[in-house]
């Protein structure tokens, strides 16, 4: 059998390996090496009498624990629902404070509207009494200097209100540079006062306003006799000659 190159080269080197792992081996190994001690452990004995002893106890303790675990649910529960309670308690406490306010507010708002409301009432009445006095204070003014410069000049009056008598109409004096018709609706009151008046101008022969003027003037101070009827309509006519 005839080897080739390849062939040699391979045996060789397998032949030193299996030289340099048996060099190896011999010298790892020792002629003499040190016996391994032996170690004993104590195994405990259990009577087997103890075991149900144990068991028992353990069963024991497992029964006193239970009633804890369950208790302090129960405690906890009961204090989740007081919590909750309680919390709800503030939340009504809360609503019902601010409902109270709410209220409160409207109430003052109200208060406030109905003091404004007053007082701005009583402001129109007092402008109204001023604008009356001022009225009354200009024709008597007016009168007053047409008496210097003219004289006074004479008038008549009548007036026409169904069954009712009149007890006091005075009969102007008046001082205008015009004459004329003036016709007034009045409405009286079941006392005999003039609640209201206005100058009918259809039936007035003249829309003069200084003879307007003189005609409210004295028909405010016109009274009739008392009657049943609340509110009673008719006419003052004022006749004013030259």
């Amino acid at each position: 059998m005839k080897l080739s190159s390849v062939d040699k080269a391979l045996l060789i080197t397998f032949s030193g390996a299996c030289i340099l792992v048996l060099v190896f081996f011999f010298l790892g190994v020792k002629p003499y090496q040190d016996p391994i001690p032996e170690e004993f452990f104590e195994i405990p004995m259990v009577n087997e009498t103890e075991v149900p002893q144990m068991e028992e106890d353990q069963d024991e303790k497992e029964q006193v624990e239970t009633p804890k675990i369950a208790t302090h649910q129960a405690y906890n529960v009961n204090a989740l629902r007081a919590e909750s309670k309680a919390l709800f308690q503030e939340e009504d406490a809360i609503r019902e404070a601010i409902e109270n306010q709410q209220l409160q507010s409207v109430a003052d708002l109200d208060a406030q509207t109905e003091a404004l409301l007053e007082e701005r009432q009583h402001s129109r009445a007092l402008a109204l009494a001023e604008k009356h006095a001022l009225d009354e204070s200009v024709i008597n003014a007016r009168a007053e200097q047409r008496n210097v410069a003219k004289g006074n000049r004479e008038s008549t009056v009548t007036y026409n209100l169904k069954n009712r008598t009149a007890l006091k109409i005075p009969n102007p004096v008046y001082t205008c540079d015009s004459k004329g018709v003036i016709v007034l609706n009045i409405q009286v009151n079941a006392n005999g006062l003039i609640t209201k008046m206005d100058c009918n101008r259809k039936a007035s022969t003249s829309s003069n306003g200084c003879l307007i003027d003189q005609a409210m003037f004295y028909a405010r101070q016109a009274q009739f006799d008392k009657a049943t009827q609340t509110e009673q309509k008719g006419t003052i006519r004022f006749a004013f000659q030259g």
